[in-house]
Parts: structure tokens; sequence; C-alpha cells
């Protein structure tokens, strides 16, 4: 009997021993691969990057890199820090764990489309088209972008106009209203704009848009209510500020210009076009040294921009530094072959340096540019009279005799029209009057 208690408690003892093992091993878990999701989403969300890079560079070590989470928000802060190839390359790992994920899918198109690499783009975001949801407006967005910049523009017109009526986001209106400037399409532009103000009201970059649209067009009324819209809602938004600016500028209130240029410059002081505007806005005031310092930090911001190097050349042509106007207007001429302004200015300077060769073939090239130009009549007319090609100053001058009577010219353009008319007239009288106060009658094939 004490035997059998002695087995009993023996074998009581075993089993408990087996139960315990056996307990022991059941809590030996595995830990789930998710188990870190939801810290590093909480981390990425606050902006703690780099913590979260150190929590994913972990997780990434613990699994072998066969975790599909890390892998994609590791991709997210990289294009954030400007990495985007090696983004690419952690979007593409995340794939290779999860195929099915749309989302992967995008995010590497994503990618492509910000490499430059808009045909292989396009080809994934189609896959990841037909993988969405139908109501999903970002994939038809960037194949619009993308179609765009491969010059597909009915592509590109049909899947922004998609993605408008599927979100309420600026981006899809933006990139149409860009599409339309393009295919020169303004009024169909100014009406995207109009009707999305009606169900994005509170946007102030589309309000904004809208604007500079009006100024590009030189409806000033409607560019100035519309800035002032944008204003009244939040005074500090630079962006309709420097064009508010502008039109204040151009109607001779420096003053009030350069209280908004002062103000707008505390947020953004590495803009090439605000230092540029400040810099007019001094020449305007007759400050010309000040005017010149402005002009050259706009120009070392941007050395291709053409402003900055045209209106530099114009104020030392003011102050009498032709051969730094020359230079700079040489800069102008490089950046912009379509301007005529800076043929026009670079003519002048050449005109003074005596290069009369030069002179008259820069304005050759800005009268082809802009033919009824008044400014570039009068000085090539100028130049040509200097030239000894009076035939061609006369004709010049019958041109602009015909402008005069569409337009109201400069005094300065008129008092000079008269001294060269008066000129040729005592080598050679012109054959009728310029600058009479008879109407011109027009036939039927002159506009």
């Amino acid at each position: 009997m004490d035997n059998n208690i002695l087995n009993n408690g023996k074998r009581n003892e075993q089993l408990s021993s087996n139960q315990s093992f056996r307990a022991d091993k059941s809590n030996k878990k595995i830990p789930p691969v998710e188990e870190k999701n939801w810290i590093l989403h909480r981390y990425y969300t606050r902006h703690e990057y780099e913590i979260c890079k150190i929590i994913i560079e972990q997780e990434l070590e613990k699994f072998a890199g066969l975790t599909e989470f890390p892998h994609y928000l590791k991709g997210l802060i990289l294009r954030k820090e400007g990495r985007v190839q090696d983004s690419f390359n952690c979007f593409q790992n995340s794939y290779e764990v999860n195929p099915r994920n749309v989302n992967n899918f995008t995010q590497i198109a994503k990618s492509l489309f910000l490499l430059g690499d808009y045909k292989r783009a396009i080809e994934i975001f189609l896959q990841a088209k037909k993988m969405s949801d139908p109501s999903e407006w970002e994939i038809n967005y960037f194949l619009g972008e993308c179609y765009t910049r491969t010059n597909q523009l009915e592509d590109a017109e049909t899947h922004l106009i998609h993605a408008t009526k599927l979100t309420k986001n600026e981006n899809p209106y933006i990139a149409l209203v860009k599409l339309y400037v393009i295919k020169d399409r303004i009024i169909d532009a100014i009406d995207i704009y109009t009707n999305a103000l009606v169900s994005i009201p509170e946007s102030e970059e589309i309000a904004t848009e809208l604007g500079q649209l009006y100024l590009d067009v030189g409806d000033i009324k409607r560019a100035f209510q519309q800035f002032g819209t944008v204003l009244a809602q939040s005074p500090n938004y630079t962006k309709a500020m420097i064009p508010m600016a502008y039109i204040m500028q151009s109607n001779g209130e420096y003053d009030v210009a350069f209280s908004k240029y002062k103000i707008t410059s505390q947020s953004m002081p590495e803009s090439w076009t605000l230092w540029n505007n400040i810099g007019m806005c001094l020449y305007g005031k007759k400050k010309y040294v000040s005017a010149i310092t402005c002009l050259k930090r706009a120009h070392y911001l941007n050395p291709l921009a053409l402003a900055p190097a045209c209106n530099l050349g114009l104020v030392f042509l003011t102050t009498g530094q032709v051969v730094s106007a020359t230079i700079y207007l040489c800069g102008a001429v490089a950046s912009g072959r379509t301007s005529s302004m800076a043929y026009l200015l670079l003519g002048l300077a050449l005109k003074r340096l005596d290069d009369l060769d030069g002179a008259e073939s820069s304005l050759e090239k800005a009268h082809s540019l802009a033919p009824q130009d008044p400014w570039v009549l009068i000085n090539y007319a100028v130049v040509l009279d200097a030239q000894k090609k009076s035939k061609q100053a006369r004709e010049l001058l019958v041109v602009l005799n015909d402008v005069n009577t569409l337009i109201d010219l400069d005094l300065q353009i008129i008092r000079m029209t008269k001294q060269l008319t008066v000129k040729l007239q005592a080598d050679d009288k012109l054959s009728r009057p310029l600058f009479t106060q008879e109407e011109r009658s027009f036939n039927e094939d002159e506009v």
C-alpha cells in the first residue's frame, strides 16, 4: 500500500512535470509579422521619421525582410527625403512580399513618374487601375500627368476630367487647366477654375491661379478682384500677395507694393520672382543702386531666368553702364530667344557702343518677333536711318503711323517719330504726311 502510494506519488510527480512542460511549450508563441505596424504608423503620422526608421530596420532584420509594411513605410520616408530611387527599391521589396496589394503598384508607378520614366509609369498605373476601386481619383490624376508629359494630350484630358469628377482635391483641376493652357484653350481653363471654386470655395490656390490666369490674358480688373478675395480670407497668403503687389506697382503705387513685398520676403526669402519685382519697384522709385542689388540677387537665385537678366540690362542702360548692360542682355537673349524686349534692349546697348551692325541685327530680330511693337518700330527706324537705309526707315514709320491710329502711343515715341520724320524729309520728302489728324480709311483686307 505504501509502495502504491509511493508509486502513485512518483507517477503523479511525473505527470505534473509533463504538464508543466506542455504549458511552457504552449506559452512560446511565434510573434506575428505585423506586431510593430501600429507603432510604426503612429511614429510616421507624428513625423518622427528617425525613430520610425530605427524600428523599421529592426523589423526588417528580425524577419529577414519578409515583411511588407516596414518596406512600404521606409519607401514613403525616403521619398519625403528626396531619395526617390531608394524609395523605388523599397516599394519593389514591398511588392515582392505582397504582389496583390494595389498600393504597392501605385507607389512604384509614382516613383517612376518622379524619376521621369513616364511610359513605364503609365503601364503600371493602368494595371493598378484594373485592381483598384472605380472611385479612385489619384490614379486617373497621375495618368493624366504622365500622358501630358508624353504629349498624349487627348488621353491626358480624358483622365484628368474623370479625376475632377471623383474628388474635390485641387491637383486634378490645376493639372487640367495647365493642359488647356498648353492647348491655348484659355476660356475653357477659366471655366474649369470657376467651376472648381463652386465645389471647393475654400481653395486659396485655385482662386489665386484663376487670378493669375486673368492677369496673363490682360484682364487686370478681374485679376485684382480675385486676388483681393483671396487676401480678404488669408491676408498673409504670399501667392496672392505677390501678383497683387505687381498690379499696384504697374499702376505706380510703388510704396504700397513695396510694403507687400517686404511682408512676403519673410516667408519667401529665396524667391527670385520676388526679388525681381522688388528690384523693379525700386527702379520705379529711381533708387537704382538698390534696384541693381535686388536684381542681382534674383539673377543669382535663378541665372537662367529671363526677367532678372533683362531688367538688369535695363537698369544698367538707365545708369549709363552700357558694357555691364550688354553682358546681362546677351544672357537674357540666350535665355529667352522669343523675347522681343531682350533683343530690343540689346540693340539699344549695341547702338550706344557704336556697333550699328550688331544693333541692326538685334532690332531686326526684335521686329520679327513683335512687328507692331511701337518701341521696336521707332528704335529700329532710328538705327536704320543711322545706317543710311532711309527707305526702310520710312516704311517702319508708316507702320508706326498705322499703329498710332489704333492705340495711343507714348509721348516719347511720338516726339522721336516727329524728329526722325523731319530729318528724313530734309533728305527726301515722304510721299504722304505722318501722324495726321485725319482718319485713315482701311481696305477690306486690312485690320
